[in-house]
């Protein structure tokens, strides 16, 4: 992957907003600003999953996603790939914030994934 002229500038990105993005796995995520990730569907060996790529400013190797538009906040108030279940610690995925992000590239025309 490689660094786009166009990025929006870290400091300007936005906890809770959902970006266009020119990433190596994802074409739309939501920015969480705790640790400058952009949560976004990936498609893997037929599988469609919530997966996490990190701002391009953090640098390498895992600074791989340059945002290029804020489209529209995210009404989910839990931006994470998994949600804590119960006090043993199990996890289940995040449907709703999947659901959402499907959502919004249907009515964008945007496909969630890069494929």
């Amino acid at each position: 992957m490689e660094d786009h002229p166009d990025r929006i500038p870290i400091e300007q990105c936005r906890h809770g907003r959902l970006y266009r993005l020119y990433s190596r796995n994802l074409n739309l995520g939501v920015y969480r600003e705790d640790d400058h990730g952009f949560i976004g569907i990936r498609h893997k060996m037929g599988t469609r999953f919530l997966f996490t790529e990190f701002h391009w400013d953090t640098g390498p190797p895992h600074g791989t996603a340059n945002p290029l538009e804020a489209l529209c906040e995210c009404p989910i108030e839990r931006i994470d790939e998994y949600l804590e279940r119960d006090e043993q610690r199990t996890y289940e995925d995040n449907t709703a914030l999947f659901a959402w992000i499907e959502e919004q590239g249907t009515r964008l025309g945007i496909n969630p994934e890069s494929c």
